[in-house]
């Protein structure tokens, strides 16, 4: 990140939202990077609880840089706050951001749980905040396509995702259950979980298994002993959906080399899409359309954060990736956790009605062109926007 690019945000009028970063691991370089390259907003200070990262940051960018998030708030006054802190950390720094009337942007996952995200939601509500969550593959090229390719295939009765990594044997934070909430599922399963229920809506049922904890043939580069760990290494499930639609989504972060996948089957053809490329093919197969993009990680970063700089200016009550929306995939998460303990289907929306919440509720601030038109299984039949 060049001298020239911070100057540039230092010359910005004042339509630019000011904003702030915290958190400066993989996830919070990149924000930044995306950040410092656009218009829409003007990044006015970073923060990370290692304050040397930090420093060294700031050093590069120009940025005032802070070890104590709360002094960054105080000091630069940002309009809007980026996220990119472990899950544990999150809900001190929204009731702070709250308390001074600042839009966040979260990295996923909205929280650990969905009793946490329901309150995560309301206490930005009630502030009258913006939160919104980064599922940011609605923003990629081929998963876009896929969206708006959708209404070709007719009535859909098969889809799957998947999102596969090697994480490696050293989790820190993500082996304990408590600070991450849950592991591959959570984590990483949160992308393909979120595509499905984007372009599908939410399942009636889930059926799901995951299997993790600490194995004791990991090893350290070393030969050490690692420490143990209560989170879920891998998880598959099945969604059913009503008119005989039915979808699987499997995850795991003990195999490389990193892969995700979306194909979605209907009655007139089918689509596959990645995070660059979407096929659309007829039923025998055959080639109907397909758009392929260099791989840009930093542009999808940088799509999302205009979209949500855009939405913080103008005041709107929709937008892309609310958080009151993202309680959708938490419930998901949470029926298969519930599942692979119960060895029965589970029902997201009866999770979400522990809450008062039901699909049209959770969907309130999505824009109507955002993706495909939900039916809320709680009223069939009856749109929910």
């Amino acid at each position: 990140m060049r001298e020239f690019v911070f100057k540039r945000h230092r010359m910005m009028g004042l339509d630019a939202l000011g904003v702030a970063l915290i958190g400066l691991g993989g996830t919070g370089t990149r924000m930044l990077e995306a950040l410092l390259a656009t218009k829409q907003v003007a990044v006015l200070g970073v923060a990370d609880h290692d304050a040397a990262l930090a420093e060294r940051i700031g050093h590069e960018t120009h940025l005032p840089a802070y070890s104590d998030n709360r002094s960054l708030l105080a000091e630069t006054r940002p309009q809007g706050v980026f996220l990119a802190t472990p899950p544990m950390a999150a809900p001190d720094i929204l009731a702070a951001c709250a308390d001074r009337g600042i839009h966040i942007w979260k990295e996923l996952p909205l929280a650990r749980s969905l009793t946490e995200g329901v309150a995560m939601v309301r206490l930005m509500e009630s502030a009258g905040l913006k939160l919104a969550v980064g599922t940011q593959r609605r923003f990629a090229t081929g998963y876009h396509q896929a969206a708006q390719l959708l209404g070709k295939l007719g009535e859909v009765f098969l889809a799957s995702a998947h999102y596969m990594f090697n994480w490696g044997p050293q989790l820190g934070w993500r082996g304990d259950a408590s600070s991450a909430g849950g592991g591959a599922l959570l984590q990483l399963g949160y992308h393909p979980i979120d595509l499905l229920v984007w372009l599908l809506g939410l399942p009636e049922e889930v059926y799901g298994i995951s299997s993790g904890g600490h194995r004791p043939e990991d090893v350290g580069p070393d030969g050490q002993d690692l420490p143990a760990y209560d989170t879920d290494d891998t998880a598959a499930a099945v969604f059913r959906y009503g008119g005989g639609c039915m979808a699987t989504v499997s995850t795991t972060r003990r195999s490389g080399p990193l892969s995700e996948q979306l194909t979605i089957c209907g009655r007139r053809g089918s689509i596959c899409a990645d995070v660059d490329t979407c096929t659309l093919r007829d039923p025998d197969g055959n080639l109907i359309d397909q758009t392929r993009a260099d791989p840009a990680p930093v542009a999808i970063f940088q799509r999302q954060a205009e979209a949500f700089a855009a939405a913080v200016r103008r005041g709107t009550k929709l937008y892309e990736c609310s958080a009151r929306g993202n309680l959708l995939n938490l419930a998901v998460i949470e029926a298969i956790y519930l599942s692979s303990r119960t060895s029965q289907p589970e029902s997201p929306l009866r999770l979400l009605q522990a809450h008062d919440l039901t699909v049209a509720k959770c969907l309130m601030h999505r824009p109507a062109a955002a993706g495909p038109q939900l039916i809320d299984p709680d009223a069939p039949g009856e749109p929910t926007q």
